[in-house]
C-alpha cells in the first residue's frame, strides 16, 4: 500500500484558485467541524495525521509542475500562472485547534476549529476531510462496538499497528485508537462512510459569536456538562471558579454547577501553520478512549448537560 497521492483530488486547488481569482484568498475565516449527530457520542481521532500532513505540506516544484500541466479539453492550462507561483511561495498562518485524540465528543460539539485566510481553509479541508473527519468515523465505529458490548477496559494493550500513510492504514490506526480488535480493521479498496462530509459550520450563540472553547465540568473524576464559550469568554472567564452557570442547550433552561475542576477540550493543533502537538504513542491514545468510555458509561448520555456560558 503506497502512501496517499494529495494531488489525485484537485477539488480543493480549484476551490483554492477561484479565491484567488476574486480577491478572497487573503481573507481572515472561522469555521469548524462538528459531530455527527447520528450517534451516542464521537471518539476524536485523527489530529496527529493532520500534524504529519501539515509537516510535509509544500508546493515543491516538481508539484508545481505537474501542475501546470493538468489541462482542460482543449489543451488549456487549468490553472493559472499566477496562482500556481502563489502556491509556491505560499506559508501557512492556519490556526487549528481539536479535541485530542481519543476524547469523546457528544452530537453536534465541535470537533475541530480553524482560522486561517480563505484560500488556506480551502486547500486544507480535503485533509482535514479525510483525516479527521474519517478518522472519528473509524474510531468511534469501533468504540461503540466495545459500549455495546459493555467493555469499558482491557488487561493487556495489544500493539499499535504499523499501518501506511493512506486510507487503508488510516482505518487501522483509528480502529485501533477505539478499542478496535485486528479483525475490524481488514483492508478494503472502498471504505465507504455511514456519515457524510458536511464541510465546515459555525456553532454560534444568540449574538451570532462562534464557539471558541468547550470546558468539561467536573467533580473529581465525574463529568457534569460541556460548556461553549466564545473567544471573548474564554478569555475572560476566570479558571479558579467552583460555580459556573450555563444555557442548557436541551431545555432551554439555566443550569447551575458546581464543579471541582474542568478541562479545556480544543488544543492547539496549528499555530500560525506549525505544528503545536506532541503526538503521544498510539497506545496511550487508545488508553484515553478507555478512560472516557469509562467515565461516561454509567452517565445518561441523552441526558448529558451541553450549552452557552453565561457570564
Amino acid at each position: 500500500m503506497t502512501n496517499h497521492d494529495w494531488l489525485s483530488d484537485l477539488h480543493p486547488l480549484f476551490a483554492a484558485q477561484e479565491s484567488w481569482l476574486d480577491g478572497s484568498y487573503n481573507k481572515l475565516v472561522t469555521a469548524q467541524l462538528v459531530c455527527p449527530t447520528d450517534s451516542s457520542f464521537s471518539i476524536a481521532c485523527g489530529a496527529g495525521l493532520l500534524v504529519e500532513h501539515v509537516r510535509q505540506f509544500k508546493f515543491a516544484p516538481p508539484i508545481i509542475q505537474r501542475l501546470g500541466q493538468v489541462a482542460d479539453q482543449k489543451g488549456r492550462s487549468i490553472f493559472q500562472e499566477s496562482f500556481l507561483n502563489h502556491l509556491q511561495r505560499l506559508r501557512l498562518r492556519t490556526q487549528v485547534n481539536a479535541a485530542p485524540e481519543g476524547t469523546l465528543l457528544f452530537p453536534g460539539e465541535t470537533m475541530l476549529t480553524i482560522q486561517a485566510p480563505e484560500l488556506q481553509v480551502r486547500l486544507l479541508e480535503s485533509a482535514i476531510r479525510l483525516l479527521i473527519w474519517e478518522s472519528t468515523h473509524w474510531a468511534t465505529l469501533a468504540a461503540a462496538k466495545q459500549w455495546k458490548k459493555g467493555v469499558f477496559s482491557e488487561e493487556e494493550t495489544p500493539h499499535a499497528p504499523n499501518f501506511p500513510f493512506n486510507k487503508n492504514g488510516w482505518k487501522m490506526r483509528a480502529t485501533y485508537i477505539g478499542g478496535g480488535l485486528s479483525d475490524d480493521w481488514e483492508p478494503s479498496d472502498e471504505l465507504k462512510l455511514s456519515v457524510e462530509w458536511p464541510g465546515f459550520t459555525k456553532i454560534e450563540n444568540s449574538l451570532g459569536q462562534p464557539l471558541s472553547q468547550i470546558r468539561r465540568l467536573y467533580k473529581g473524576e465525574h463529568p457534569l456538562g460541556d460548556v461553549w464559550l466564545t473567544a471573548a469568554q474564554d478569555e475572560q472567564a476566570s479558571v479558579s471558579h467552583t460555580h459556573i452557570q450555563f444555557l442548557d442547550e436541551k431545555s432551554g433552561e439555566t443550569i447551575s454547577v458546581q464543579m471541582s475542576r474542568f478541562q479545556n477540550l480544543l488544543q492547539p493543533l496549528l499555530v500560525k501553520g506549525h505544528p503545536a502537538l506532541s503526538s503521544p504513542s498510539l497506545d496511550y491514545l487508545r488508553q484515553r478512549t478507555w478512560k472516557q468510555l469509562e467515565a461516561f458509561h454509567n452517565l445518561n448520555l441523552g441526558g448529558y448537560l451541553q450549552g452557552w456560558f453565561l457570564e
